[in-house]
């Protein structure tokens, strides 16, 4: 009975480390190749790297080109909203 018990009580606690989500990681490469610990310096790290992302200009081709829609949107009927919310499945997301 009290092996039983040990063996539920074991796999309970590997069910909710497995449903955890990973939120951080505890050590990180700067810039200069150097592992980061510190957890401010994480966040300074990781702030000033998504800025650069963000601020980069890509380089572009122009080959891409997109004609204007000049004619009306169509308008969305009751009945094809009624009809799209009977083909989605209850309780899903």
């Amino acid at each position: 009975m009290v092996v039983v018990v040990v063996v539920v009580v074991v796999i309970a606690k590997q069910m909710v480390k497995e449903r955890q989500d990973i939120t951080g990681s505890n050590h990180l490469k700067g810039v200069l190749g150097k592992v980061i610990v510190d957890e401010k310096c994480i966040k300074d790290s990781r702030k000033k790297y998504m800025e650069k992302l963000i601020n980069e200009e890509n380089g572009w081709d122009h080959r891409i080109s997109a004609g204007v829609n000049e004619e009306p949107a169509d308008c969305i009927r009751v009945n094809e909203v009624a009809a799209a919310l009977k083909k989605m499945k209850r309780h899903k997301a």
